[in-house]
Formats: structure tokens, C-alpha cells, sequence
């Protein structure tokens, strides 16, 4: 194996001036340095990352950080949407030679100190992207105070404090709940898509919320269901709503895999979608297109590169600069479900702006 030792000795300078000439730590005369590449491509020198890495103070590595995969909110089996936000994050890091570390807590495990921490502390990765954080903020502020490089991907319930890339869900939740209530419907449930603890859950419901008491109608208890990831959590959903004694004519599906369900229950059980039941949901995934769920989109792919562009532009920075908060374009694509038409959004839009 060739050495720095070998380069230093077959180009005649230090080892330090190879090291400045190939990390770019230092000023090396163009000639000098010119010389010394032309003898590292010829010997075919490969780097040592870890010593190089105590060099730079670098590791060329962004970890991923995500909730446990156990969680009824989060899995990584089965799911297209993480697929899709890990394929966005690795193509951009792959074309700046970047390495992506994924990792997340133990499921409910509490400790003094929290993995992020420890690998910040033991310089394992140069920057954290966090995917779907909960209400405890304290890692992440421990993060930034010690301005390690961190941007949330999937909320900016943080804007303005911490980096984020997202799509609005308040907003989406607000115009998917505006949309069925231009379609005339009053009795109207949700299915949140995880626990509320989990922020998306909470911003999606916030917007469902603010939509139905802007139109004056009270919110029932027994018209909200916390979902997961998971078909059969729609199917149990549309269970409860449907054997109350006052059933909804419509529901917000949290994401389109509840929405799926919800339909496989009302097929199951002589329900019409739409006219027994309206339906909107998240997402716009493949399912909403066999399906012909009407479905806003959520891009993951998009967050994911936007996330990991933001991340290189961090690390990139010599300077601290206010956080950036970059908000993902969404609309939602009128399908058969929700009964209703494209023309409906723009005549609600209308009606919002009056």
C-alpha cells in the first residue's frame, strides 16, 4: 500500500506539504503542488479517511437521524415516502463525495446523554440532518449552541431558529379540510397519520382544526382517530366513524395509505366514495393514483435533495448566518374520492381571498 511517506519521498518535499497540497489545509507553490498530484495519481495513492479526517477535522459523512422504526408512526419496511426523502438526501451527497450515516435512539430510550450527542462529541459525521423530531427540542438545541450543522427535514415547526426543509402541512391540512368544505360537507373527521406528540401529526391536525372552526363548526372527539403508517389503521378508522350514530360524510386521511383502507372498509360495507363518503389525504403516492384518491402532494424526494443541498451549503459556510426555512411547493390533485373537481380549488381560493 502507498504511503504519504512514499509521496513525500517520490516528489521531495514534507509530509506536511503533501498533506497541505491534497487537503487544501494550506497555500502550496502551484509548481510544488502540480508535482506532487501528478505522483499521487501516478502511484495510485488512496487516502487513509481517518487519518485524513484528523487532518481536516472532516469526516465527509451527514447522519440521518429518524425516529425509531418500531414506532406506529414510522417504519422503514414497505415505506416509498422514506425511501423516496433517503434517495433525494443520498444522490446530492453522493455527487459532493459525502457519506450518509443513519441512525436513531433506542425505542422510549432515555439516557443522560442522547446519540446525537455522542456523535457530535466523537466527530463521527460533520453535520445532522433530523428527520421528523418530536416535541423535545433540548438535543437540538445543544446541537446549535455548539453551532454544529443541523437541519430538519419533514417540520419547520423550528422556523427561524433551526434550518428546515418541509412542505407547509398546516397549510395542506387547511386547504384539503377548505376543499371538502366547499363541497358543502359539515360533518367532517380526521385521521391523523401518528401520535401528535410527532410534529407533521400536530401541524396537519392544527390545519384540519383552524379550517372547521373558521366555518363555525364545533369539533367532535369521536370524529378524530390517531393513525399510523399502516392500511389497517384507515380501515379501523373508517370503522369507528361509520357506525356512529351521526357518521361524517367526509374525513382528512392522514396519508394515503389510511385513505386506502378507509375505501377498503366502505367496499367491504355498501359505502359509496364519494357520495357516502368524501375523501382527501397526503401524499399523492402511487396508491392515490389506483385508487383515485384525491391526495396533496407531499415530495419527499424533493425535501430530501433540498435538505441535503442545504446541509452542503452549511458546511460549506465560514460564517454563521440566520437560519433558512425552505418550504417544498404542494397542491392537491383532484381525484374521484372527494367527489369534487379542479375548478372547486380555485373557486375556494376565491372565496378565501374575499
Amino acid at each position: 500500500m502507498v504511503t504519504i511517506k512514499d509521496i513525500a519521498r517520490e516528489a521531495g518535499v514534507s509530509i506536511s506539504t503533501v498533506s497541505f497540497a491534497f487537503n487544501g489545509t494550506a497555500p502550496v507553490a502551484p509548481e510544488t503542488k502540480a508535482r506532487i498530484m501528478e505522483v499521487i495519481k501516478r502511484l495510485n495513492y488512496q487516502p487513509n479517511s481517518a487519518a485524513r479526517g484528523l487532518v481536516t477535522r472532516k469526516t465527509n459523512t451527514v447522519c440521518l437521524f429518524t425516529p425509531h422504526p418500531a414506532t406506529d408512526f414510522f417504519s422503514f419496511s414497505g415505506n416509498n415516502n422514506f425511501n423516496d426523502l433517503l434517495q433525494g438526501i443520498g444522490e446530492v451527497l453522493d455527487h459532493k463525495d459525502y457519506n450518509l450515516l443513519l441512525a436513531w435512539d433506542s425505542l422510549g430510550h432515555k439516557t443522560k446523554t442522547p446519540k446525537l450527542v455522542k456523535l457530535m462529541r466523537e466527530r463521527a459525521m460533520d453535520g445532522v440532518l433530523i428527520c421528523l423530531p418530536e416535541h423535545d427540542f433540548q438535543t437540538i438545541e445543544e446541537l446549535t449552541e455548539q453551532n454544529f450543522p443541523v437541519v430538519i427535514v419533514g417540520s419547520n415547526s423550528q422556523a427561524n431558529r433551526v434550518n428546515s426543509v418541509d412542505v407547509d402541512n398546516y397549510e395542506i391540512s387547511y386547504k384539503n379540510t377548505r376543499h371538502l368544505l366547499g363541497l358543502g360537507h359539515r360533518r367532517i373527521a380526521f385521521i391523523s397519520p401518528g401520535p401528535l406528540n410527532y410534529l407533521v401529526c400536530e401541524d396537519r391536525y392544527e390545519g384540519f382544526k383552524d379550517a372547521m372552526e373558521e366555518a363555525g363548526l364545533r369539533l367532535r372527539d369521536d370524529y378524530l382517530y390517531i393513525g399510523d403508517e399502516k392500511e389497517q389503521s384507515g380501515y379501523k378508522a373508517a370503522e369507528r366513524f361509520l357506525t356512529l350514530k351521526e357518521p361524517p360524510t367526509a374525513l382528512v386521511a392522514g396519508r394515503d395509505a389510511q385513505a386506502v383502507g378507509v375505501i377498503d372498509y366502505a367496499r367491504a360495507h355498501g359505502v359509496s366514495v364519494p357520495s357516502d363518503l368524501a375523501i382527501v389525504s397526503f401524499e399523492n403516492s402511487a396508491a392515490a393514483v389506483k385508487y383515485g384518491i384525491s391526495s396533496a402532494t407531499t415530495n419527499l424526494y424533493e425535501i430530501g435533495k433540498e435538505g441535503a443541498r442545504l446541509m452542503l451549503k452549511l458546511l460549506g459556510r465560514k460564517k454563521d448566518r440566520a437560519p433558512q426555512n425552505v418550504v417544498i411547493p404542494s397542491e392537491l390533485v383532484v381525484r374521484e374520492s372527494c367527489g369534487g373537481h379542479a375548478d372547486a380549488l380555485k373557486d375556494d381560493a376565491a372565496a378565501a381571498a374575499d
